[in-house]
């Protein structure tokens, strides 16, 4: 895992984004980032999985050693986070690509994944893939505009992928996207 905040391509009229690794006491930020829109995902999102966007300090504990966390920061503030987790030689998985909901729509979130494009190139590796649910309709939009496909919509395709790698991240009702490197 990469230690240095790299700095993440920006245009002149936007405060620079750096992304690094998250430490354990930025996990109270991460918190704060991904239950900043857990409301946006009831109503659709299976209430078993939800504990998944109602996080609370448990859950940083539980899984700060579980997952690689970074922190995209704007001047000195973190407002974001994304995971990415080693799946084989060929594939990384994202997860929790979150912005806080006060910084959402400026341009970030694609500027979180052009980094996390980089750092999987820089890996070795031939693609990024995620899950999302169909209905979060913002999330599938800039998914898609950067450049991910639905690759599968079925449970079960989603669950014998790489022999079964998805079964302990799947959520019900999402689908899985592939972004080709």
């Amino acid at each position: 895992m990469n230690t240095a905040a790299e700095p993440v391509k920006t245009s002149a009229d936007k405060p620079q984004l750096t992304i690094s690794p998250a430490k354990l006491e930025h996990m109270e930020d991460v918190v704060d980032i991904i239950s900043s829109s857990a409301e946006w995902y009831e109503g659709f999102v299976d209430p078993e999985d939800m504990t998944e966007h109602h996080v609370d300090a448990q859950w940083a504990r539980e899984n700060f050693g579980k997952r690689d966390f970074y922190v995209a920061r704007v001047n000195d503030e973190i407002v974001g986070t994304i995971t990415m987790q080693d799946v084989n030689e060929a594939y990384v998985y994202l997860g929790y690509v979150y912005l806080h909901t006060d910084h959402v729509g400026q341009g970030y979130g694609g500027m979180k994944l052009d980094w996390a494009a980089d750092e999987a190139r820089r890996r070795g590796k031939k693609a990024m893939v995620l899950i999302a649910h169909p209905e979060a309709e913002w999330a599938i939009r800039a998914y898609e505009k950067f450049g991910f496909r639905r690759v599968f919509t079925e449970k079960k395709d989603i669950l014998n992928w790489c022999d079964g790698w998805m079964k302990p991240y799947y959520e019900e009702g999402f689908h899985f996207y592939q972004y080709d490197l």
